[in-house]
């Protein structure tokens, strides 16, 4: 079971709506999955209840608030399971990116971000300890622009890079169809091209990610075995 988990203690940067697509792509390949909102704000349980007939049906929607973010990823039983940590670094998140097989950190293209997800590797570095296990992680790029690549970006991504910081290969670009099901319901694939421009492409672009997701827990579990 799987359990991958989005962090980041700086708001604005796409960690819900990622973990949403992720779930997404997974669930309209029929898998099962759980996804855990431990946001205090539960957009994740928001977006299910208010639309509950365009949920997946194999989406699981469950709420980590008041609970012990661990025994709730425990207690689930799909396949996958996929965490959305709320902003912070207190008790919770620490405890739950100690049960992480991926963590996952999104940034956008500035300094502050590389510096809140050098903050969030610190934390992971120190649950490693605590857990006494190593914990995979990787930082992504997430509502970047799909046509250009600023020279700040490149800094940054070169920077990660001279650190030895593992990055996904594949960024989640801005792209509206992201958003547009915390307004309309459902997910990704119900957008029509009336409600969202271009939503295949969103669609193509969230499938690569989930791809590259899938392989680097091949890739971390046989590196671990």
């Amino acid at each position: 079971m799987p359990i991958i988990v989005f962090a980041s203690s700086k708001g604005g940067v796409g960690k819900t709506t990622s973990a949403l697509t992720l779930a997404s792509v997974l669930a309209a390949n029929e898998v099962k999955t759980t996804l855990v909102d431990a946001d205090p704000n539960a957009p994740l349980c928001r977006w299910a209840e208010r639309f509950p007939d365009a949920v997946p049906a194999a989406l699981t929607v469950v709420s980590a608030l008041g609970s012990d973010v661990a025994e709730v990823v425990d207690n689930a039983s799909d396949p996958f399971v996929i965490v959305d940590l709320e902003g912070s670094k207190n008790v919770e998140v620490s405890v739950g990116l100690g049960r992480a097989d991926l963590a996952l950190i999104p940034m956008k293209g500035s300094q502050l971000d590389a510096d809140e997800a050098a903050s969030i590797i610190k934390l992971i570095k120190r649950q490693e300890t605590v857990f006494k296990r190593t914990i995979p992680f990787r930082v992504f790029f997430a509502q970047t622009s799909p046509i250009i690549t600023d020279k700040g970006m490149r800094e940054i991504k070169q920077q990660l890079d001279e650190n030895g910081i593992p990055m996904m290969g594949t960024s989640l670009v801005e792209r509206s169809a992201f958003k547009a099901p915390f307004r309309l319901g459902g997910t990704i694939y119900d957008l029509s091209p009336k409600e969202v421009r271009n939503p295949a492409v969103a669609i193509e672009n969230a499938e690569a990610f989930a791809t590259e997701v899938r392989d680097v827990l091949v890739q971390t579990a046989e590196q671990h075995a």
